[in-house]
């Protein structure tokens, strides 16, 4: 597919602005026909929205993976340490859901080409769909290293239900297990085979595993958890080369000079957003394709969600954020939809997301990078607490280790620009009390 598209190709409706910035006329005077690119969390969520919004048009809901919409958390926790789970546990609804609320399910299909201008769509074949709107959950693709090796059998991404479905039968007792990337994705693998007794060795180029999520302190503090569970960390360092013999993985060379043993290597380096049908239409692409609070994007008839959008921030709406979170995924599909018949779109709301490793339940809101001034509430050694990350004298971040209870005030404290007071760190103050006085 080109990776950028002559002016003279691009729709009427569409204008694109080198700088991210951008504008539209609506010309189209019909809306019963919406097409969804990618049946994931969200497109699922902006069908099943349209759908309570009173939409009565017609719904294609189009997915190039053979599965019903899924949830994807699941794939790096419960789907790899758990045996023979079933698949049919992470999907969002059963087919008889799509059928009763009229959404048309094509599977195994993928889209092709946008073509706003036309009111169409064009699928693999060449098959032209009729689409009034578009809402493009296209997300985004595993990295994959650049080594000699990368493709031997035991190397692997983890991105889809079809990778971990791979993934969890190799994962046996004894088993060699390097994961490459100790991110939110390779923490959880780790923490997974630990669990199924595989020797585990976690590879981060960062001085810190865990450092672009959780900050330098905290991210220090997760590291000396795993490394205290078993886990063999390697930072600073970076894969050069996997060795395999007979075609399977059977080791990794580091930039140290080492070589480690592996029965499994697994990547989690990060995702790119699947952007090329929006450059291909024109629409407005910066790391990611640009839209507005609406989730619409630089075309009148085109919203993106999920992944592959880039959005204003919450904390600073001058900024652009390309979220890749559950919650980003739902409630873009959500404010996507009520745009789309006209009606109004919720509030914004501050990023929040989850993970589960090593028997910790760690959730995150907001802003937490450092600098910031922290204040605690809780026992760091006894792995239950609460941190809350002030600037400029209000609270933008709240970090929970074990207090879900906590995290739950604390994502309104983060939503409301609570200001910053001592009681936050007072234990003997509940913290619902803390929104009622008055400001």
């Amino acid at each position: 597919m080109a990776a950028s598209l002559d002016a003279r190709r691009r729709p009427a409706t569409c204008r694109r602005d080198i700088e991210g910035s951008y504008s539209y006329r609506s010309t189209k005077l019909t809306r019963d026909a919406v097409v969804i690119v990618g049946a994931n969390l969200a497109g699922a969520r902006a069908a099943e929205s349209l759908r309570t919004h009173g939409f009565e048009g017609s719904i294609a809901l189009i997915g190039a993976e053979p599965w019903l919409p899924y949830e994807r958390p699941p794939l790096s926790k419960e789907q790899l340490y758990e045996p023979g789970r079933e698949p049919s546990r992470l999907l969002l609804h059963n087919e008889r859901f799509y059928a009763d609320h009229h959404i048309d399910l094509m599977l195994g299909t993928r889209v092709t080409r946008l073509d706003p201008s036309r009111d169409a769509v064009e699928i693999q074949g060449g098959r032209r769909l009729r689409a009034n709107q578009v809402i493009l959950c296209t997300g985004g693709r595993a990295r994959r290293l650049a080594v000699d090796g990368a493709d031997l059998d035991g190397v692997f991404c983890l991105r889809t239900l079809s990778d971990a479905l791979a993934l969890a039968p190799r994962m046996v007792l004894g088993a060699r297990v390097v994961v490459v990337g100790m991110g939110v994705i390779g923490g959880e693998v780790a923490s997974s085979a630990l669990r199924r007794g595989c020797v585990v060795v976690g590879i981060e180029p960062a001085p810190l595993p865990f450092l672009r999520v959780l900050g330098e302190h905290y991210g220090r503090w997760l590291a000396e958890q795993h490394r205290a569970s078993g886990v063999r960390l390697l930072v600073e360092t970076s894969v050069m080369r996997i060795v395999g013999e007979r075609g399977s993985v059977r080791g990794v060379e580091t930039s140290d000079g080492k070589r480690i043993p592996a029965d499994v290597v697994v990547v989690g380096i990060g995702m790119d957003p699947a952007v090329e049908l929006a450059v291909d239409a024109g629409l407005a692409v910066h790391n990611g394709v640009l839209v507005d609070r609406e989730c619409r994007t630089s075309c009148p008839d085109v919203w993106c969600v999920g992944d592959a959008s880039s959005a204003p921030d919450f904390i600073d709406p001058t900024r652009r954020v390309r979220v890749e979170t559950f919650q980003n995924a739902q409630l873009q599909g959500d404010a996507a939809a009520a745009s789309l018949v006209g009606k109004a779109i919720p509030d914004p709301r501050p990023t929040w997301f989850w993970t589960d490793q090593l028997g910790l339940n760690i959730q995150v809101c907001g802003a937490i990078v450092e600098p910031a001034i922290q204040i605690l509430r809780g026992d760091e050694h006894a792995a239950s607490f609460c941190v809350f990350f002030v600037r400029g004298g209000i609270v933008q971040g709240v970090l929970t280790v074990n207090r879900p209870g906590d995290m739950a005030i604390g994502r309104r404290i983060v939503e409301r620009r609570f200001p910053a007071v001592a009681a936050l760190g007072d234990e003997s103050v509940p913290l619902r009390t803390l929104l009622a006085t008055p400001r």
